[in-house]
């Protein structure tokens, strides 16, 4: 017993000092050195997560609520976004800079993607390793903020007091709940729950066109308080089970399985319906010609803002207007002014060799192309075609 009760401690210990270097390295980091590279990140965790495997073997034991915990953290990670999304039709969204295409994807999404699973490795094996060691979980959390803030150092110029203030609220005060919270997922239902929360809710500031424009410190606000909320509403869905038998599974696979499934399917429905309903503030309509290529190709969708009559369009922005009963998506080439309130335009797709003959007054506009989305419009084309054949 006693010779136990030391190889546990030897064991934190090693646990512990690993992870203390690893938090005074990232420190470092952050105030000196100032690295930012997915490859620099990727590197740093990976070494310290091997090194423990290497001394302590990698746990592959799974958790009693595992696939009770993956459901509740996909249910919830979904029905966030559905909400925030349905809100943003009303308060507006902000464009990515980041656009999905092959150099983003080799530059951010698969490093992100692999610096994810690692930093969710790393927190799986301790809460495994280190269970019973609060300085091992404050230690962790700690490494995996520092990791959070390093990607973003070079976002906000840290030598203004204002910029200072904006890192604070909207990456390291929603990183260290996040963070806390994602312990709870691994201790009740190892790696999985806490790296579908990652998937679902980090990785999309690379992948998703657009982000309702709640402003960064309703952000910090949103983003702070969600997981805490998460954690606390799957505690209570989790206590129904604490009485069963643990080799019961409640959610068995085929049945979450068809959960994910259809939960995608339905958010994937209802944003679509709501976008191309052109009832709100931003709507979609599918593209079914080339004339905007290559910048918009026939079967994309686009995303614009309506016209409410005072955001002026402007020379180069892409606008939706009315045309002898017709949509027509093209590119601004000139704006004439006839008085203070009355402009007319005048427009060509980027494809086509002429310009438009006509002039397009304010009264015609439908809106602005805000982004596009490839391919998603191909189906709503295809039956537009067959019809008037």
């Amino acid at each position: 017993m006693l010779n136990k009760i030391k190889n546990y401690k030897k064991s934190y210990l090693i646990i512990n000092v690993i992870l203390s270097v690893l938090l005074i390295f990232f420190v470092a980091n952050i105030f000196i050195f100032k690295q930012t590279s997915f490859i620099f990140l990727i590197t740093s965790i990976l070494i310290p997560t091997i090194l423990l495997i290497l001394i302590f073997g990698y746990e592959k034991k799974s958790r009693r609520f595992k696939y009770e915990s993956l459901f509740y953290v996909f249910a919830y990670c979904i029905l966030f976004l559905l909400i925030t999304y349905f809100i943003g039709i009303f308060i507006g969204f902000s464009k990515n800079i980041y656009k999905l295409n092959f150099s983003n994807l080799i530059n951010n999404i698969i490093p992100y993607l692999i610096l994810i699973v690692i930093s969710e490795v790393l927190r799986y094996e301790i809460s495994r390793k280190g269970e019973g060691s609060l300085l091992s979980y404050v230690l962790v959390t700690a490494v995996l903020i520092c990791v959070d803030m390093s990607i973003f150092l070079k976002t906000y110029d840290l030598s203004i007091g204002d910029e200072q203030i904006k890192f604070i609220c909207a990456i390291v005060m929603p990183s260290f709940f996040k963070n806390i919270c994602l312990i709870y997922f691994n201790r009740n239902g190892g790696i999985y729950p806490s790296l579908l929360y990652r998937l679902l809710l980090d990785l999309k500031i690379f992948i998703l066109p657009i982000f309702p424009n709640f402003g960064i410190y309703w952000d910090s606000v949103i983003y702070t308080i969600l997981p805490v909320l998460m954690s606390l509403i799957i505690r209570l869905h989790l206590k129904q089970y604490k009485y069963e038998d643990d080799t019961s599974t409640i959610l068995k696979k085929g049945v979450l399985y068809n959960y994910l499934f259809y939960s995608i399917l339905l958010g994937l429905v209802l944003i679509i319906n709501i976008l191309v309903s052109c009832s709100f503030t931003y709507n979609m309509i599918a593209i079914g010609s080339g004339s905007m290529s290559p910048k918009i190709d026939k079967g994309d969708a686009v995303i614009y803002e309506k016209f409410d009559g005072k955001k002026m369009p402007k020379k180069g922005q892409i606008l939706v207007f009315h045309k002898n009963k017709k949509i027509i998506v093209h590119r601004i080439i000139d704006v004439v002014d006839i008085n203070e309130e009355e402009k007319i335009y005048y427009t060509k797709g980027d494809n086509n060799d002429s310009p438009d003959g006509y002039p397009i007054e304010t009264k015609n506009i439908v809106g602005v192309v805000k982004t596009k989305i490839k391919y998603i419009g191909i189906p709503s084309v295809y039956i537009s075609e067959l019809i008037k054949k």
